[in-house]
């Protein structure tokens, strides 16, 4: 779908589209999707009343036992409404917090590095 990451929001308050809120970065589960890594980092807003009690994606066993497991379900399984085969990931277990945050680091220098440049003939709009 070419954009290297999406952000999966794991509190209790529903987000609008576009909305901005500060988060905390907890993990990271890598899907493979049409043969390109597509990160799905996990996060929480700081706001959550859960944000004090989870500070990676090993916590999220202790704090939300089984949203992990579901997670990792519904992102192999939500394509097959479309028809699409079963989604493969790198790993059922998210990475932690320090190596999640570093693919956003790496994610936001590429963005900064192409709106610098321009978009070219790429398509993309960079806003």
């Amino acid at each position: 779908d070419n954009d290297p990451l999406d952000v999966m929001e794991l509190g209790s308050r529903t987000c609008r589209v576009g909305e901005v809120r500060s988060v905390k970065v907890l993990g990271d589960l890598e899907l493979i999707d049409q043969g390109e890594l597509d990160h799905k980092v996990l996060v929480i807003d700081t706001a959550d009343p859960m944000a004090d009690k989870i500070s990676s994606a090993a916590d999220l066993l202790t704090a939300m036992p089984g949203v992990t497991e579901l997670l990792v379900e519904w992102l192999k399984m939500y394509k097959t409404t479309e028809g699409k085969a079963v989604n493969v990931l790198a790993s059922d277990t998210p990475s932690d917090a320090k190596r999640a945050a570093t693919v956003v680091s790496e994610c936001h220098a590429s963005w900064k590095a192409l709106k610098a440049r321009g978009a070219g003939t790429t398509g993309f709009w960079l806003g």
